[in-house]
């Protein structure tokens, strides 16, 4: 897109910046959607909406991204970032009205990406603007006017972070001292930030992330009680039957063009079903040795990945990297995240290698005995001192 007039005045420099943000935003952001572009249309309606506090907020987290993507971590990084902070303070009131409430939510979520890109710190801010979001959210009227329409994508993005941090909070807070830690390092209370309990996803997410949710939330140990129950069994295979049967096929009477964004996009949810399916069978027996439906699923999901040109969200590459026994199959994945890594710049695609490589290690030294997969995933997990991100 090419911005002809602003309702704002920036410097030559920040113009620039702006220009990169938006050039660069889809391999910036992990977005949750089949076409990033019209997404990237909305932030860019909601930072130049006008000239308020608001508006300014965004505009100020999207130049402190665009800088250190840019020019990596520089000075103006924090001036940026700073600014969207005080922005963000100074123009909240005791009840935001839209469309002040959205561009809030968009200004977190950026920040909550700033932090992705690798800023140095101590504890997981890019949960705390994360969780910020939600509470913006889950405070609001989501039925309501706020989050129709256009806006029921925000809310999707911040969703499909909240469901992947799901994920991460169950495999990282292992040991009550971690925990204790984060309250006495950040000076949060109980409720607040990463010690926020997540609500239930809403209509706006897609369906498989409404059931990974669902996975993550209520998968049992099998020192629990109900591990056992006819009623646990009975849960389990619905489930299992229910994220098999999603589809999403293109429809007949549209363009080339988007005919390929709607495939990539079936196969993007494709993958994330096959990785839903392998969690959710070992997960719920927690065991990493051999099983035939497995192996097929990982077949399959090899297939769909050279489907595509590159394959970014993380959650699915760990769940089917972790699969990989022989070399051939590491190298494959491995090839995979490197390509990934070639179209975003998110810390989490580089930690993922890390991580790939301590599970297989694992796998390597059970010879004589079979690894629990839960305590697999979360030792090597809970061994990142800042919560790991899996978007």
């Amino acid at each position: 897109m090419v911005l002809s007039w602003l309702p704002i005045k920036l410097a030559y420099e920040e113009r620039e910046l702006l220009d990169h943000f938006i050039y660069t935003a889809s391999s910036t952001l992990a977005i949750f959607e089949p076409d990033k572009n019209e997404f990237l249309g909305l932030l860019m309606r909601l930072a130049l909406s006008d000239s308020s506090q608001s508006s300014m907020a965004v505009v100020q987290s999207a130049l402190a991204l665009s800088s250190f993507h840019r020019n990596g971590l520089q000075a103006d990084v924090y001036r940026f970032k700073a600014r969207a902070l005080r922005t963000l303070i100074t123009s909240c009131i005791p009840r935001i009205e839209v469309p002040t409430l959205v561009q809030h939510i968009a200004a977190s979520m950026i920040l909550c990406h700033l932090e992705m890109l690798g800023m140095p710190n101590e504890v997981s801010l890019w949960y705390c603007h994360l969780s910020e979001a939600k509470y913006l959210i889950d405070n609001a009227c989501v039925s309501g006017q706020h989050f129709q329409h256009e806006f029921s994508r925000l809310l999707g993005w911040v969703e499909y972070h909240m469901v992947m941090a799901r994920f991460s909070i169950r495999h990282w807070y292992m040991h009550e001292d971690l925990i204790e830690g984060i309250k006495s390092s950040v000076h949060m209370d109980q409720g607040t930030c990463q010690l926020r309990k997540i609500k239930d996803v809403s209509y706006c997410s897609h369906e498989i992330l409404r059931y990974l949710y669902i996975i993550f939330e209520t998968i049992r140990n099998l020192t629990d009680s109900i591990y056992h129950s006819d009623e646990y069994e009975n849960f389990l295979r619905c489930l299992e039957t229910t994220i098999t049967n999603i589809s999403l096929f293109a429809p007949e009477d549209i363009s080339d063009t988007l005919r390929s964004v709607s495939t990539a996009w079936a196969t993007t949810i494709e993958l994330f079903k096959l990785a839903a399916l392998i969690y959710l069978k070992r997960a719920s027996r927690n065991f990493s040795g051999t099983s035939s439906q497995i192996d097929a699923m990982v077949q399959r999901a090899y297939a769909f990945l050279d489907d595509l040109e590159a394959f970014n969200p993380v959650f699915p590459l760990l769940i089917i990297g972790c699969e990989a026994r022989t070399d051939e199959q590491r190298m494959k994945i491995l090839e995979h995240v490197d390509r990934a890594m070639k179209t975003s710049s998110l810390m989490s695609l580089h930690g993922l290698q890390n991580i790939l490589q301590q599970i297989w290690i694992q796998d390597d030294l059970a010879v004589d005995y079979e690894l629990d997969y839960l305590n697999k995933l979360d030792a090597v997990i809970a061994s990142h001192q800042i919560m790991p991100s899996f978007v």
